[in-house]
């Protein structure tokens, strides 16, 4: 008998891609092989055949912008297509943020909304459910009784020496336009234990170099009334910066990088972190705007004075280091004078990496209930094509 194949189609961010890790892991653990698919010029036609031959297909969602929840549905228009050419499909769990959005106690929307939209998924797994995969599985009659006793594999290798590693789960920040608090429900660390562990387990199969994921690194190891009391440029030590300093001890570890820091709570302990010889010089930290009274509406904890200030201490601990962000351009309430705020900083940051996104009301966020979306689509468009040539002018002036 052959072994059953599956697939696992990632969309969003880092820890999405530790979480997919994490569930190929277990899946191997149980019997399943990964689907070999060979490199076809568009997603759909890799989903096609994925469609056609996998016996199981997870696809881990992110909902951090509605096109991105928009890529999700339209999945259902290839499972319908080859299910009328070959009478087959796989089946399929529809995991991650899209289904913590619908589901725990921050829920942002009906369950029965995300059911009427996405008809073609078997079963429903938000991501604090990833270690009940073999259990679900079993449930679903596809695992035998033996699948209840198995045992979690951490960490996402995804080449022969890298490996992915989350190091908690959830966001308790709230940040106004943000669903991932909703999507990932409460902030919870893993313990310093358990992440040295897999670390061992990956360093046996040949990983040197690691990055530790989070929605927000620089929070681990801190209960909810510490994290809100932590400000940048304070020197108050963190948790993370003595995980950091304790993995960088260890000798086939040649390289650390984490994902992802806020501003505002980035201590002086951490820069200091920072400029050990083994950890990354690209670290991203997302600002957001460069207007104060936007990242007050938008609930975050920094201003841009203080942003500013860690660039400049962590430009003097670490040669070469590059510095990644994310930005949102038409966020309510923003004027045209706001936006060029953001634009000056662009171009005095020198961003070597910039994700630069037009602002979208997610529903049940503070910002979608909130306030009213009052920049126009065109306005945003201008802003957003605006901003992303300063920014590659910016990288360009750079280089020369």
């Amino acid at each position: 008998m052959r072994s059953k194949t599956y697939y696992i189609k990632t969309f969003g961010c880092y820890s999405n891609t530790a979480d997919s890790g994490t569930m190929a892991g277990m899946l191997e653990v149980l019997g399943y092989e990964a689907l070999s698919v060979p490199e076809f010029k568009t997603e759909k036609e890799t989903l096609q055949f994925v469609m056609k031959d996998a016996d199981l297909l997870i696809v881990n969602s992110c909902s951090v912008r509605q096109k991105s929840e928009d890529k999700v549905y339209g999945i259902g228009k290839v499972v319908k297509e080859i299910k009328v050419l070959t009478g087959h499909k796989p089946f399929i769990i529809l995991a991650g943020c899209i289904v913590g959005s619908v589901t725990g106690e921050r829920q942002r929307y009906d369950f029965a909304t995300l059911k009427k939209k996405t008809p073609w998924a078997d079963l429903y797994m938000n991501p604090s459910q990833i270690h009940e995969l073999p259990l679900l599985l079993k449930k679903e009659g596809l695992l035998g009784e033996w699948a209840a006793g198995n045992k979690v594999i951490e960490g996402a290798q995804d080449t022969a020496n890298h490996a992915f590693i989350n190091i908690s789960q959830g966001c308790d920040n709230f940040c106004a336009f943000c669903v991932v608090p909703y999507a990932r429900g409460r902030e919870v660390s893993r313990s310093k234990e358990d992440i040295l562990k897999d670390i061992g387990r990956l360093v046996k199969k040949g990983v040197t170099e690691i990055t530790l994921s989070a929605q927000n690194v620089n929070s681990w190891g801190l209960s909810v009334k510490e994290k809100f009391q932590i400000r940048t440029g304070s020197n108050q030590k963190l948790p993370f910066a003595s995980l950091l300093r304790e993995i960088h001890d260890i000798p086939e570890i040649k390289k650390i990088s984490f994902l992802s820091s806020n501003p505002f709570d980035f201590t002086n302990d951490l820069v200091e972190a920072v400029s050990l010889p083994k950890i990354d010089n690209y670290i991203h930290i997302a600002v957001q705007s460069g207007n104060n009274d936007v990242l007050h509406r938008m609930n975050r904890r920094h201003t841009i004075e203080d942003f500013t200030a860690l660039i400049n201490k962590l430009n003097k601990v670490k040669k070469d280091i590059e510095i990644g962000t994310d930005l949102i351009v038409g966020f309510p309430g923003e004027t045209r004078e706001q936006f060029m705020d953001t634009v000056e900083l662009v171009k005095k940051s020198n961003f070597s990496v910039a994700f630069i996104a037009m602002y979208s009301p997610r529903k049940g966020t503070v910002s979608e209930t909130t306030f009213e979306d009052d920049v126009p689509s065109v306005e945003k468009k201008y802003r957003h094509d605006f901003l992303t040539k300063t920014w590659k002018a910016s990288k360009k002036k750079e280089r020369l």
